[in-house]
């Protein structure tokens, strides 16, 4: 099997070569400190001094030392002119190896550095381990390799040293876990993931030995991104296929402890490769890789047709409320005669006779008898029933009858896709979608087939109204009301999968707490938040910082000596007293409402 590489040859190349400097940069790392300098002049010749002068600059870019022979031409010709060397008198071909060797080492004194020894190997060799156990990618492994050689004052060796090191980690996790296979894989279930690699016919009545034959595990590699009822079915029949196989590989895969970085690497692994390719492989390879393969399909499916939902559910609520809306617009007139007859009715009957009230009421000639006589015959002329009328006719147009009318119309279409998905697919969730959660078990037991006495505890108050109206129970809308409420939580991460690689719960994509508690110090560090840690001291800190930077603002606004400041003619004096007591950062933070 060929080496794997880290790096492609151009990558590598680049790697062990100077960075390629702009102006500003060159002017940047070629500008040496007074001591450094000094050091140069002490040197014996011109040859000498360019290499350590370019060695330095470059080491204070990249933390690296290059070949003499890989130095950049305008770095040779900005260093010389820079110093006062004429290239004449240069050859860096005679800059032999013990003299770089010999800069190379004041240089890292001087940075305070120190060169690639065993301890840092110590060092690097833990970090590696971590990241393979982690299953991140080896060219992420390599680069974060060099982050840590620099955090920790190393300098970078050359690429195949650190390439060295990380494949020797990769191969030897590997093994751990192929030897983790070894012991807790059954005889039964090795027969099962051989059968994967027999010939299935794809059309019915053909040999096994037909030209169509594929193989059971090139079939499990096809993933539809279609939409289409048939196209979903069949990814439904595939998904309980691979949940048989995941459920049979549960031990196996407690054992493996594979994080989902890890099932990924060796799962692309078998979709890249030819069927032949992995037959070859060592035994407890290519279980390792065909277990890691499935439970990678596991999650996919399950992705896949949960992306289905989300993209045929926001469809059917986009096309049903585009309908909606061209229904009310449609009946716009006949919306505004109601509410004209509504406004005419209400004036006719309630604004003009309160008006003649206050009219009979303020009237000194009337006795109070009279008073309640003429307001009686009044009140007499009110129509209670005209009034109950134009109500209801109002409600039912603001109503949202029509809207759920079209949902339920368009109910079937979308059925044809949800369902089997609903029916496949196990979700968990949060304590507030509990209602929901009821309501997809009771669609599941019943196969989809629900009725009267279907879950309504997660409906909104209208929902339930509408899907019970007249003691009638509207399954097509129900439907439509539970589909629509899985894709909003869904959205809403209140329902999740448990394998899945997009829709697990929010905190398995954190650090777990338990790996916080033993590894808290480390992953503070890895992370360089070391000064954060004590949130004491950082508040302490801020305090201390805004309290002078209130004192240099304040002096600048008595000097007038900023243009950032003015006064209004309308406002007060500020005192110079005032202006010098500068509030801490607890009481800044308190005046401005934090």
């Amino acid at each position: 099997m060929p080496r794997m590489k880290i790096l492609n040859a151009v990558e590598q190349d680049t790697f062990a070569s100077p960075p390629v400097f702009t102006t500003a940069q060159r002017r940047h790392h070629f500008d040496f400190p007074h001591e450094v300098q000094q050091l140069t002049a002490t040197l014996r010749t011109p040859t000498n001094q360019l290499g350590f002068l370019l060695s330095w600059g470059y080491f204070t870019a990249t933390k690296q030392f290059f070949l003499p022979q890989t130095f950049r031409p305008l770095d040779i010709e900005y260093v010389a002119r820079q110093f006062g060397l004429s290239l004449d008198t240069v050859d860096l071909a005679s800059y032999d190896k013990q003299t770089v060797a010999r800069h190379q080492e004041l240089i890292l004194q001087y940075a305070g550095f120190r060169v690639f020894d065993a301890s840092a190997r110590t060092v690097l060799d833990r970090e590696i381990a971590g990241m393979v156990r982690a299953q991140l990618k080896p060219r992420l492994i390599f680069w974060r390799c060099v982050d840590v050689l620099i955090r920790e004052k190393v300098a970078v060796p050359a690429y195949f040293r650190l390439a060295d090191l990380i494949l020797t980690a990769i191969n030897r996790q590997k093994q751990t876990l192929m030897n983790i296979l070894a012991h807790t894989l059954s005889e039964q279930t090795q027969v099962l993931l051989d059968g994967l690699f027999v010939q299935s016919p794809t059309l019915d009545g053909d040999p096994v030995d037909s030209p169509t034959a594929a193989y059971k595990l090139t079939l499990l590699k096809n993933l539809s991104q279609s939409t289409k009822p048939a196209k979903i079915k069949e990814r439904v029949t595939d998904l309980t296929v691979v949940r048989e196989l995941h459920t049979r590989l549960s031990f196996v895969l407690t054992a493996l402890a594979l994080p989902p970085d890890g099932i990924r690497y060796y799962a692309h692994s078998v979709l890249k490769s030819e069927i032949f390719q992995i037959a070859r492989r060592a035994e407890e390879d290519r279980y390792l890789h065909v277990v890691a393969f499935i439970t990678h399909q596991y999650y996919r499916l399950q992705d896949n047709l949960v992306d289905v939902l989300l993209t045929a559910v926001q469809s059917y609520q986009n096309s049903a409320q585009r309908e909606h809306k061209d229904v009310r617009y449609a009946q716009r007139a006949q919306r505004n005669q109601l509410l004209k007859t509504m406004l005419g009715f209400m004036e006719e009957q309630l604004v003009s006779p309160l008006r003649a009230i206050r009219v009979i009421t303020e009237q000194p000639q009337l006795s109070d008898a009279e008073k309640i006589m003429h307001i009686r015959a009044l009140l007499a002329q009110y129509d209670e029933q005209r009034l109950t009328t134009l109500r209801d006719e109002v409600a039912i147009e603001l109503s949202d009858d029509d809207y759920f009318s079209i949902l339920e119309a368009r109910s079937v279409r979308i059925q044809n896709r949800i369902t089997p998905i609903l029916k496949v697919l196990t979700f968990q969730g949060e304590a507030g979608a509990q209602a929901l959660l009821n309501a997809l078990q009771y669609f599941k037991d019943k196969d989809g087939a629900v009725d009267k006495h279907a879950p309504l505890a997660f409906l909104l108050l209208e929902e339930r109204t509408a899907v019970t109206e007249h003691g009638r129970f509207r399954v097509s809308l129900y439907k439509a009301f539970l589909f629509l409420h899985t894709q909003r939580a869904i959205k809403a991460r209140t329902l999740n999968l448990e394998h899945s690689y997009k829709y697990r719960p929010l905190d398995e994509y954190l650090i777990g707490r338990e790996r916080w508690q033993r590894d808290r110090a480390v992953l503070l560090e890895r992370a360089g938040l070391q000064a954060f840690v004590d949130p004491h001291m950082v508040l302490n800190d801020l305090d201390d910082r805004l309290y002078q930077q209130y004192l240099t603002t304040n002096g600048h606004i008595l000097n007038r000596t900023t243009r950032h400041s003015y006064t209004q003619a309308a406002s007060r004096t500020i005192s110079s007293c005032e202006i010098s007591a500068a509030p801490s950062a607890s009481t800044a933070a308190v005046t401005s409402g934090v």
